[in-house]
């Protein structure tokens, strides 16, 4: 988490890092499991919980953006916490260089990606 910035976390995200900070707190835990569990709790106790706007016009934390490049590709990410980042599934932390670039655009706007420009094509 970068120091300075508000401690954003979704909703789901905060009921999923309690269940795995009490599966954690359950359990036989070794080093890992227990830097883990302090982790989630340090991270846990200073969250915001934040819920996207009912009405999604533009990109923002919690919404889910398809993007599309310049070949058709279609690309989805999920904004979200830092904690809650899986960039693999799609989910990126609101702090990372694509969300920054994404941050308040609309439906038709191009945006500058590291991987050239992408035309958001839906927001929900």
């Amino acid at each position: 988490m970068p120091v300075g910035l508000p401690n954003y976390v979704t909703a789901a995200g905060a009921l999923e890092l309690r269940a795995e900070l009490a599966a954690l707190q359950s359990g036989e835990r070794d080093a890992a499991g227990e830097a883990r569990s302090h982790e989630l709790a340090d991270h846990l106790a200073s969250a915001e919980i934040v819920e996207p706007s009912a009405t999604v016009d533009r990109v923002g934390f919690g919404c889910t953006v398809t993007l599309e490049d310049e070949e058709g590709e279609r690309h989805t990410y999920r904004l979200v916490g830092a904690i809650e980042a899986a960039p693999k599934s799609g989910s990126i932390s609101y702090h990372s260089p694509i969300a920054r670039a994404l941050d308040e655009a609309r439906v038709g706007d191009t945006v500058t990606l590291p991987k050239g420009p992408h035309t958001v094509v839906a927001i929900r």
